[in-house]
């Protein structure tokens, strides 16, 4: 297996040296690509729509490498082209290779947030604009190329989480922000959009990462999740929790990582826990960053989706049942220092979380001012643009 693997890697350097030798034969042209996953989400989506709003696209052709360019018919735009461009998600078809050499080969930047886009051409500049900070060990398990030539970051306290974790090069990391969360900082009209929520006092927003994924071919905790959900195990404790929340008149938004493992998840209509995903907030043209705009606490656990919400110095909760079982491990020691939020162990803790949250008790703002701080160099809406000017579009 050994051998077979070195020899794989071989092959693999032999057909990247030789896109490269060929590639950079073409000249260079005002192209831009972008990729996420979910498609058009998170960083890539936001300072793309940036570009769009301040008409950088008459400048620039920009492609969108999606999995479904289907989906984005609506979203027709001068000098913008959506393209299928992976099979089933993440391997590409040789006719999509060939496609991907055709339109890379004059590309001026690659700009990716999860799946590495390859350079062809020696002369494209590749942006990592990352989709999040390293706070769960993935030494191995997402990498990066090498020829980075920029990776997004927010403070240098996370510089050196992704040099440690990612094996990116510090010289490469440009420390401007992340574009997605200038929407923090900007007046939208996301309550209108969200129309469904406005029948709630308060609503909360329950992010939590994904513990089994069956595209990833990972399992990060031995803990055992019926419903593939923290803290609730069963049907019965789903129904008793909404009835929490209903005589509260709170409203629990809550959207499972888009990498879970979602067959075993069932859920009945429940009047005040709603269940959306990355299709959901396409379709309501949403940001997921929006939400924290409009939801008045965050519920989450290993996932650095709470060091954007702490922008919003809004409480936050932290499940936590599966701590000792969390098989990946983490890129900090004594992770709970870098928490600052309520520990949620068991269902009766959830409710004193959702107690708090009705009653307005914060008990950690101070610590939650202190870690930002650490995480967030930048509390404004510039971050696309310092980004567009460090990249001189």
């Amino acid at each position: 297996m050994l051998i077979f693997n070195k020899m794989k890697d071989k092959i693999k350097n032999f057909i990247k040296k030789s896109l490269l030798f060929f590639g950079s034969a073409f000249k260079i042209k005002n192209i831009i690509i972008f990729e996420s996953h979910t498609d058009y989400s998170d960083n890539s989506r936001s300072f793309y729509e940036y570009l769009i709003k301040n008409d950088y696209n008459k400048k620039y052709k920009i492609y969108w490498f999606v999995d479904d360019a289907l989906k984005f018919k609506n979203k027709k735009t001068k000098n913008v082209e959506f393209i299928t461009m992976w099979h089933h998600g993440t391997k590409r078809t040789p006719l999509q290779w060939i496609k991907y050499f055709w339109i890379a080969k004059n590309a001026k930047y690659l700009i990716f947030s999860n799946r590495n886009l390859p350079k062809i051409n020696k002369k494209t500049k590749t942006v990592c604009i990352n989709h999040g900070i390293p706070i769960k060990n993935v030494k191995g398990k997402h990498t990066f190329s090498t020829d980075v030539d920029y990776r997004v970051d927010s403070s240098k306290f996370c510089a050196e989480l992704v040099v440690d974790q990612q094996g990116f090069k510090r010289n490469c990391i440009i420390i401007v922000g992340n574009p997605r969360n200038d929407v923090l900082f900007t007046k939208t009209n996301v309550k209108e959009k969200m129309q469904i929520f406005a029948k709630f006092d308060k609503i909360i927003l329950w992010l939590p990462t994904f513990r089994n994924s069956a595209e990833l071919k990972r399992s990060d905790s031995s803990f055992k999740f019926p419903l593939g959900l923290p803290i609730i195990y069963d049907q019965k404790s789903l129904k008793d929790i909404n009835s929490y929340l209903k005589t509260r008149n709170i409203g629990l938004v809550l959207k499972l990582h888009p990498a879970q493992d979602l067959s075993v998840f069932k859920a009945n209509s429940l009047s005040n826990i709603i269940i959306i995903d990355d299709q959901y907030l396409i379709n309501h043209d949403t940001e997921l960053t929006e939400l924290y705009k409009i939801t008045d606490a965050l519920i989450t656990d290993y996932s650095s989706v709470y060091v954007d919400y702490l922008l919003t110095d809004k409480p936050i909760g932290f499940t936590q049942d599966d701590f000792k079982q969390y098989t990946l491990g983490f890129s900090v020691p004594n992770i709970n220092d870098y928490m600052p939020g309520e520990k949620i162990i068991n269902l009766n803790d959830l409710k004193t979380f959702i107690d708090h949250i009705d009653k307005n008790i914060d008990n950690y703002k101070a610590e939650r001012k202190k870690i930002n701080k650490l995480f967030n160099e930048f509390n404004d809406n510039k971050s696309s643009e310092r980004l567009a000017k460090k990249l001189k579009l």
